[in-house]
């Protein structure tokens, strides 16, 4: 496991729409990595909810250097803000 910084990137509710259960209360945030992961497609992210500062419902890697974050309720961390994430192998990876 190897813990990574991220910077955000965008932080924007979401339209109720696009959701499958057509939440009001959901958030994306857009993050850039410190570094390249190596083998991302093979990673999980973890993001503590603390460090968001809101109920985190998934997490995912677009590529090697950006992650999505989907919160419900508005997180703390906006625009330009920092925040650590966990990247580790997933199982049988």
């Amino acid at each position: 496991m190897k813990i990574l910084n991220a910077k955000v990137v965008e932080s924007r509710k979401e339209e109720p729409g696009t959701e499958p259960d057509h939440r009001t209360d959901t958030w994306l945030i857009e993050a850039k990595l410190e570094y390249d992961v190596m083998g991302w497609e093979n990673m999980k992210i973890d993001v503590p909810a603390a460090e968001i500062g809101a109920e985190i419902v998934e997490t995912t890697l677009a590529d090697a250097k950006h992650l999505t974050v989907r919160t419900r309720g508005e997180p703390k961390v906006h625009k330009s803000a920092v925040f650590a994430v966990a990247v580790r192998e997933t199982q049988g990876a």
